[in-house]
């Protein structure tokens, strides 16, 4: 089993263009787990675990900011949505 802790995090541009983007909070700046266990891929965050492609796996560990098209978006929209049904 392998187990990576993860900086989620808003991606910081500087210059031209600016990048519009909400202020620093913990919504958008957290811990996340990556999990590899027997060829199976699984991303934890923010109470919600996901099973993940091993491309996702690889991606989230490579580069964990939150911008449009990063990985790390993609799955912050699929934890979000998971919490919110759980939530009701």
């Amino acid at each position: 089993m392998n187990i990576q802790l993860i900086q989620i995090e808003q991606l910081q541009k500087n210059g031209f263009p600016r990048v519009l983007r909400p202020q620093k909070s913990s919504e958008y700046e957290y811990v996340g787990i990556a999990i590899e266990d027997q060829g199976s891929h699984y991303y934890w965050a923010r109470g919600v675990s996901l099973r993940i492609t091993e491309q996702e796996y690889r991606y989230i560990k490579a580069n964990p900011k939150l911008y449009y098209f990063s990985t790390a978006l993609k799955l912050h929209i699929r934890i979000e949505r998971e919490r919110s049904s759980l939530l009701g």
